[in-house]
């Protein structure tokens, strides 16, 4: 299960979401299909299987393309400290 980390905020601009890494001091930028992830998150921890689910459902997006970049995403994510798995 992914989670938003408490090191974190975020705002949605045009579409698009800015998130400021509080320890770290760094601003990071989603796109609209990132800040689709960022939302469902904001909700509630999420498995990368109902992460990808939902994403294919609103996203003209084959299978192993999705995978792959949301998988990407996540590990972006994870690795700068702005989500975590429980």
């Amino acid at each position: 299960m992914y989670r938003l980390t408490q090191n974190q905020i975020s705002s949605e601009l045009a579409g698009e979401t800015v998130i400021l890494n509080h320890a770290a001091g760094m601003y990071y930028g989603l796109n609209e299909v990132g800040t689709f992830v960022w939302e469902l998150l904001k909700q509630s921890p999420m498995s990368f299987e109902e992460l990808k689910e939902q994403v294919m459902t609103n996203f003209e997006v084959d299978e192993s393309t999705c995978t792959d970049d949301l998988q990407q995403l996540l590990n972006d994510l994870v690795h700068e400290k702005l989500v975590e798995t429980v």
